[in-house]
């Protein structure tokens, strides 16, 4: 589970918007900022990566970092896991931490996110 993340946090890093939005299944659920929001398509979830890079860019943040990967529940058809995020710039010693919790479901030899709850996000 944690190479998954490693994974996701490496293609953040890369602002690549399209590596991105392949984790993810559809439909899925985002609940961030107090606000629930389930997508349908693959457009969807392409436009919310692509918002959430915009973020990035606008924090500057050039590292993505799972500090932590619990995996809280695993079975054949799902896992759910909270992972503590450190988002950072290179040269500098500024980093916002955040916690997300995802439930996740089987893709060939992987995983992919089917909901993701954003929890104490700096953004």
């Amino acid at each position: 589970c944690r190479s998954f993340f490693e994974r996701y946090a490496a293609a953040f890093e890369a602002y690549d918007a399209d590596a991105i939005a392949r984790q993810y299944v559809t439909p899925c659920l985002f609940v961030r900022d107090s606000e629930t929001v389930a997508i349908t398509d693959a457009e969807g979830v392409i436009e919310s990566v692509r918002q959430l890079l915009d973020l990035h860019r606008a924090w500057d943040v050039q590292t993505a970092e799972p500090s932590e990967v619990a995996l809280l529940e695993q079975t054949p058809t799902h896992a759910v896991a909270r992972v503590d995020w450190r988002l950072g710039r290179t040269k500098s010693r500024v980093s916002w931490s955040f916690a997300t919790t995802y439930t996740l479901v089987p893709s060939d030899d992987s995983w992919r996110i089917a909901a993701a709850v954003t929890h104490d996000a700096p953004f």
